[in-house]
């Protein structure tokens, strides 16, 4: 009877979750600008495989003056707690970033230690410089010039991190990242001083783009 009860609750929990991302998700009527995320886990390496996109009318270096200023990032991203540059050597960087997630009654503090690799202005690579609180972490920022701004492709390969029980882990990734990629996508209009209008957020089989 307990096994059944706590299944039940899970079950529940997971319909509010889902409800919640979409509703955080929702952008208002008419806009064309548009985001998407899109989630696969690999279930034979406990792997999450992340692909973000977003499109903006901003030139590609205000994109990456904004990807490219990490210690900037606690003011553009809500659960960015702190973002520091630990060290630089050229197109090289460590980067320790303390990010807190808050869904429900769940709350977790993660931080992590970044090595970050430039290609500027084009691309950011970066991957886990320890083993905490993820096996594996790796991903990459992507900047290509559009007839009309530019779009951003964002990757990450990311290990289960038992930050939250497994029937709503994928679901966190998931909304973390719709975040992610909208608040980023903001602030590069407000630095190009483009009027900031909410882009629509999508799941992965979201329409819009390409």
């Amino acid at each position: 009877m307990a096994n059944r009860t706590i299944t039940l609750l899970l079950v529940l929990l997971t319909l509010t979750l889902s409800s919640f991302s979409a509703e955080r998700g929702a952008a208002p009527e008419g806009d064309s600008s548009t985001t998407q995320v899109t989630l696969t886990q690999l279930d034979a390496q406990d792997l999450y495989y992340i692909h973000g996109v977003f499109l903006s009318d901003s030139a590609p270096e205000e994109v990456w003056r904004v990807l490219s200023d990490y210690e900037g990032l606690k003011g553009i991203l809500s659960g960015m707690q702190s973002s520091r540059v630990l060290e630089r050597s050229g197109d090289k960087a460590l980067v320790e970033q303390v990010m807190v997630g808050q869904f429900l009654f769940f709350h977790k503090t993660l931080r992590l230690r970044l090595n970050i690799k430039e290609q500027a202005p084009w691309r950011i690579d970066f991957s886990s410089a320890d083993a905490s609180p993820f096996r594996h972490y790796e991903g990459s920022w992507e900047i290509d010039r559009t007839p009309t701004g530019c779009r951003v492709d964002y990757t990450l390969d990311v290990s289960r991190g038992d930050i939250a029980p497994q029937v709503l882990e994928r679901q966190l990734f998931e909304q973390n990242s719709l975040a992610l990629m909208r608040e980023l996508r903001q602030d590069v209009q407000r630095r190009a001083g483009v009027p900031v209008v909410l882009g629509k957020v999508t799941p992965a089989d979201g329409a819009g783009l390409p």
